[in-house]
């Protein structure tokens, strides 16, 4: 099963994408898809208990809490980007954070650089794929993002990186029971999350009648709840089969463009005559890049 890394990760950034273009369709409230997010996962979860056994390591839930401040954390940053510089920008410029991973998980295990620079072509060729995924996801940005917008995400994008590196960590301590670290990783980095938000949420003067609407909960929240599921377990499964997080992560990242792809079908559909056809050539590069970044894994 490891060698179906590329295929599992194709799989989790579909499910991204159909999040971000849910999103999109039904302008949800940021601050109210946290809370589904955070509340809604763990109310779903909680009861499941009872039936996964749990990862018999400390250190796991306690990776998992720290992992659920930083969820939380990057949930707000990323919120108030959208606000300041558009949802578009923010979600084009995370792949960024696939260069941090790249270059931390070596810092981390650098035995695996060592053994990847004995093939100095391949390693090129690995570098040269990472690099076309995220520069074809960066060119799809219609007007050049600000240098204000990139320094004000880069926080962000750190965290992303720490919190993506911890979950190929907390795959491995679980290892054993797979099932069990990643449902038990769902479930508390959610709680933790959700509990933060929920908090924040309440305290900034909202109300959380609107959030409880049963027309809310029906169309918004249990919606929101299945996708995160299966991200959730898509992406940690994707992580814990791949030999590097950032390969991972590269492929997963690059759900701008079945966003893209996705808004030319809508477009289409409504008759929206607006709509730009997305850029043949980056969807070729971005093609291109991830064949060429699973055939150079594959081999060796």
């Amino acid at each position: 099963m490891f060698h179906l890394w590329w295929l599992t990760s194709i799989f989790a950034s579909l499910v991204f994408a159909m999040y971000i273009f849910a999103n999109q369709i039904f302008k949800l409230k940021g601050s109210h898809v946290m809370i589904y997010r955070g509340v809604g996962t763990t109310l779903v979860l909680l009861p499941l208990c009872f039936c996964i056994p749990p990862v018999p390591s400390v250190i796991f839930y306690v990776i998992s809490v720290f992992q659920g401040l930083l969820i939380a954390y990057l949930d707000n940053r990323l919120f108030n980007a959208a606000n300041r510089f558009g949802a578009e920008t923010t979600s084009i410029i995370q792949p960024i954070s696939v260069f941090f991973g790249y270059v931390m998980w070596f810092i981390i295990h650098p035995n695996l650089f060592v053994n990847l620079i004995q093939t100095p072509f391949k390693f090129a060729l690995i570098t040269l794929s990472i690099f076309g995924i995220v520069f074809s996801v960066l060119s799809l940005r219609k007007n050049k993002f600000s240098r204000y917008a990139l320094l004000y995400l880069l926080p962000a994008m750190l965290s992303v990186t720490i919190i993506d590196l911890l979950c190929k960590v907390l795959m491995n301590i679980g290892q054993d029971n797979l099932l069990g670290a990643i449902f038990y990783y769902s479930l508390v980095t959610s709680f933790v999350a959700g509990l933060i938000n929920t908090i924040a949420f309440v305290k900034g003067g909202n109300s959380l009648s609107e959030v409880l609407k049963s027309k809310n909960i029906r169309f918004a929240a249990l919606p929101i709840v299945c996708i995160i599921l299966s991200m959730y377990f898509l992406k940690n499964y994707s992580l814990f089969l791949g030999s590097n997080p950032a390969y991972v992560m590269a492929i997963i990242y690059a759900y701008p463009i079945w966003v893209l792809l996705a808004n030319n079908i809508y477009a289409k559909y409504t008759k929206n005559k607006t709509y730009m056809s997305p850029n043949k050539k980056i969807i070729s590069l971005v093609t291109f890049s991830i064949a060429l970044l699973v055939l150079c894994v594959h081999n060796g």
